[in-house]
């Protein structure tokens, strides 16, 4: 287990900051680091293959000097202190299981793999419906939707102090309504327990009891009882409305 543990909180904002500062992929740059030449040729030496060759480093030289390089394991580097593959931050969660039974309000690990172990890419689940990871040479660091990006599992990092409530707010990216699933409509069932209105199992499944619970909260909250989840509705039940996510820009 790594020594200082980083309160989840400060762990987010450490992630958020990765994403805020255009972090750009680079294979074998394994901490965050800023792109020089000299960086760039260390990455090559220690990790040149037929796919990533001599071309490949000039061109991620080109696109980004001056600013932070990476690649997904790399990310988390700066908070565990230690170097290893998304293989090995798999192995060192104190906790872990498949991607149906993600924690929806923890900082959690996201993996991607076949098997467990086979673990090929990692990155961070914020806590709200979103996540952060340095998805690939082409499209870098990306902020989005946890749902529907292939992730097979998480696992509680043996880095991140778990003890204090992360505390903040879910996120809705698009509407929800009969139909609807992932993450968010979990979030969202929660939600809806919360204030009364009880939705029954959350299941991230918007079905029958869900639709009846969603107008019941319209109908106390003087919302249309439309049993849809769209922008009035989210912000009344204490969620983000943030469906331009994909056009996020730093403020």
């Amino acid at each position: 287990m790594a020594k200082n543990l980083t309160p989840q909180k400060e762990a987010r904002k450490f992630y958020v900051e990765v994403r805020d500062d255009g972090t750009i992929y680079v294979w074998g740059m394994n901490t965050i680091t800023i792109i020089t030449k000299e960086t760039i040729d260390k990455a090559y030496r220690d990790n040149h293959t037929d796919t990533y060759n001599r071309k490949y480093y000039d061109n991620k030289l080109k696109e980004g000097e001056g600013k932070p390089g990476s690649d997904c394991s790399g990310m988390h580097c700066a908070l565990s202190g230690y170097d290893t593959t998304a293989q090995g931050y798999y192995t060192k969660c104190t906790g872990k299981g498949p991607f149906s039974t993600l924690p929806t309000r923890d900082l959690v690990l996201l993996f991607k793999g076949s098997s467990s172990k086979n673990i090929k890419h990692t990155g961070i689940y914020l806590g709200n419906g979103m996540c952060i990871h340095m998805k690939s040479s082409k499209e870098n660091c990306v902020y989005e939707p946890v749902d529907n990006h292939g992730w097979s599992a998480w696992g509680y990092g043996d880095f991140i102090d778990y003890s204090k409530p992360l505390n903040n707010k879910p996120t809705l990216t698009r509407e929800i309504k009969m139909g609807s699933t992932g993450v968010d409509v979990k979030l969202a069932q929660e939600q809806l327990n919360k204030k009364g209105c009880d939705c029954g199992t959350v299941d991230g499944d918007f079905g029958k009891k869900t639709k009846k619970a969603v107008e019941k909260f319209q109908t106390a909250n003087n919302l249309t009882a439309d049993g849809v989840i769209g922008e009035a509705t989210c912000k009344a039940l204490g969620m983000k409305w943030k469906p331009n996510y994909a056009n996020y820009k730093k403020k």
